[in-house]
């Protein structure tokens, strides 16, 4: 087992897709599928049940995925506390998914990257330097000069199987600090039938279910997600560089 293992496992934990988890890390599923099979070996148990509906945590999945967030969360500082070769770049959740993955805008095998809340960049970058910076929130930092802004393309998504919505809650992450939460409640301020939820992959399994709908960006309407009508919004986001690069 080691850090790549624990990577994989997490990935597939928190997004419920072999598929997804390949795009996002780079791999193909049949790499994934072997990391998995021989970390259950090693630990001599089952941590996900396969179905046609994805990959569902077993209790030992739970219980091993606290300990690799731990890990994992360990690992990173302590590679923050090593100076890098490579460009280090902090960036928010879903800006990762859309600039990095979407976009193809920055090399995983080039830059070493962390993935943080919108609510947590502002204490990030107070106790660690990073080359750039992306975020949803504006901020002022004397060490770092904003070079850029640009929109995220958002809407409000359903599942595909869904026929009529107007039944179904609205679902919001739990990060005070997201834009797409801030929307929803502008858009709805009225709505009482709001959910909120505590990671972005639960909010999306929930959606592909057809047991709720939410504002998420436009790139998610694929095969299980579609959009409820023509409407679209723009989410700002913003790029810093670090002044010593």
């Amino acid at each position: 087992m080691d850090f790549k293992g624990l990577l994989i496992f997490k990935t597939v934990y928190d997004v419920k897709s072999l598929n997804k988890a390949a795009k996002i890390l780079g791999y193909s599923q049949s790499n994934l599928t072997s990391h998995l099979k021989k970390m259950e070996h090693e630990l001599r148990a089952t941590l996900f049940i396969r179905s046609f509906d994805g990959m569902k945590p077993t209790a030992q999945g739970h219980q091993f995925y606290a300990f690799s967030n731990s890990t994992l969360e360990k690992f990173a500082q302590i590679k923050l506390s090593f100076k890098s070769v490579k460009p280090l770049l902090l960036i928010s959740e879903l800006l990762f998914q859309f600039i990095v993955i979407e976009k193809t805008e920055y090399q995983i095998e080039s830059t070493d990257i962390v993935i943080k809340k919108t609510c947590e960049i502002e204490n990030e970058i107070n106790q660690h330097n990073y080359d750039k910076v992306i975020t949803f929130k504006e901020f002022k930092h004397k060490d770092y000069d904003l070079t850029e802004t640009g929109y995220l393309p958002v809407a409000f998504l359903k599942s595909s199987k869904v026929t009529t919505h107007l039944h179904l809650p609205v679902l919001i992450n739990n990060d005070a600090d997201c834009p797409l939460r801030a929307k929803t409640l502008a858009i709805y301020p009225q709505l009482t039938n709001i959910i909120t939820i505590d990671s972005l992959s639960q909010l999306l399994n929930l959606v592909e279910k057809g047991q709720a709908i939410a504002l998420l960006p436009v790139f998610f309407a694929q095969d299980k997600l579609t959009p409820l009508d023509t409407l679209q919004y723009q989410i700002d986001y913003f790029c810093y560089q670090h002044q010593s690069v």
